[in-house]
């Protein structure tokens, strides 16, 4: 059925945000929403599409949502998309490993922004574009990091970092008409402070090696601080930021250091909760020994020349943001409290306590597989 409404672009379908906020946008307006998801072919969208009938259904019959998809790295993926209705887009398609290659990284996180933001061009109705990035944009820099443009980091940990800055710089340098919103989101570790958790990164997979006691050395600085979000603040807070029609702000999605937890009480933290689980106390695994930079880099050094092994493939699981435990930030956030005056931070030791007691409890997700 077709619909005249307004619509809302939004990459990165496939992601744990991307979706949600098609259903935030759709419940709360009468926005219509095209959904783009990664697919490398015609039955592969067709596949995805389908999986995403039932969540959608109401609204794709009364003509509100629609998906379409391909690669942002082939030459014109918005070719067939009409600019004509197009009020809003939300930018968040990127690749987020912390291993990714540079190649993929300047492909997807730079070009694929620098394709998305050519097509808003188009738009001759476009409002604003709210552009996502990550607080690690800064790379190692250290000290406080206001809302505003970034100078290049002296060093990042990672070609996801360097590659997210990068994106950043084409929407300043290169399309500094458009009205756009930059916001960086700090590393989102569960959906609420129940620490339920639906979509695993680094972070999950980091407390999983050290339940399962892989990893005896841990690299950082005790006081480094650690930034952690959940799903619905940072859902929230976009919406806030989509209602608010502000135009060329900066936003970190982030609380503030005083209010965060540091490396040496996120891993008293989360053995504290581990050592509720008789199978973590039979194998009497020890807290890892702190290690400095360059012990860490060797050690990875070492035993990435050797084949396989679980020891390597722990280090090497670490070692791409290894070098950010040791850069301490603080990170403001006026832009954010401005347009949510009722925010308030989450005990950041309750919420890391809860997403490691649900991780151990679901074995990382696999009772929840498994009952299905």
């Amino acid at each position: 059925m077709p619909n005249s409404a307004p619509a809302v672009l939004i990459t990165g379908g496939n992601g744990y945000l991307g979706q949600r906020l098609a259903g935030r946008i759709l419940s709360s307006s009468n926005y219509s929403v095209k959904l783009y998801l990664h697919a490398a072919t015609k039955q592969e969208l067709s596949d995805k599409s389908r999986s995403l009938s039932t969540s959608f259904q109401e609204f794709e019959e009364s003509g509100r949502f629609s998906v379409l998809g391909g690669e942002l790295k082939s030459k014109a993926p918005f070719e067939d998309l009409d600019a004509s209705r197009i009020v809003q887009i939300i930018h968040s398609a990127a690749v987020t490993r912390f291993n990714v290659e540079a190649d993929l990284a300047n492909e997807v996180n730079i070009e694929g922004a620098r394709k998305v933001l050519s097509f808003a061009r188009r738009c001759p109705k476009l409002e604003a574009v709210q552009f996502l990035s990550t607080v690690y944009a800064s790379g190692l820099r250290t000290g406080l990091l206001k809302e505003t443009r970034l100078e290049k980091a002296p060093q990042f940990s990672n070609h996801y970092e360097r590659s997210k800055w990068e994106a950043e710089e084409v929407l300043f340098d290169e399309y500094a008409e458009i009205p756009a919103n930059l916001i960086r989101i700090a590393t989102l570790i569960a959906d609420d402070e129940s620490g339920a958790v639906t979509q695993q990164n680094a972070f999950h997979n980091t407390l999983k090696l050290l339940y399962y006691g892989l990893l005896s050395l841990f690299p950082g600085e005790k006081n480094t601080a650690v930034y952690f979000v959940t799903g619905n603040f940072v859902l929230d807070a976009i919406m806030r930021i989509f209602e608010s029609k502000d135009k060329n702000q900066i936003y970190h999605l982030c609380h503030r250091q005083n209010e965060s937890a540091n490396l040496e009480e996120l891993l008293d933290t989360v053995f504290a909760a581990f050592e509720k689980y008789p199978d973590f106390k039979l194998r009497r695994v020890l807290k890892p020994l702190w290690s400095d930079a360059e012990s860490f880099e060797l050690l990875n050094q070492g035993l990435g020349s050797m084949s396989g092994g679980v020891l390597a493939q722990s280090v090497s699981s670490v070692a791409p943001f290894a070098k950010q435990l040791f850069a301490n930030k603080d990170f403001c956030n006026e832009n954010l409290r401005r347009i949510m005056p009722d925010y308030k931070a989450p005990d950041p030791l309750r919420l890391i306590e809860s997403t490691s007691r649900y991780l151990a409890d679901s074995k990382w997700g696999r009772k929840l597989q498994d009952a299905k």
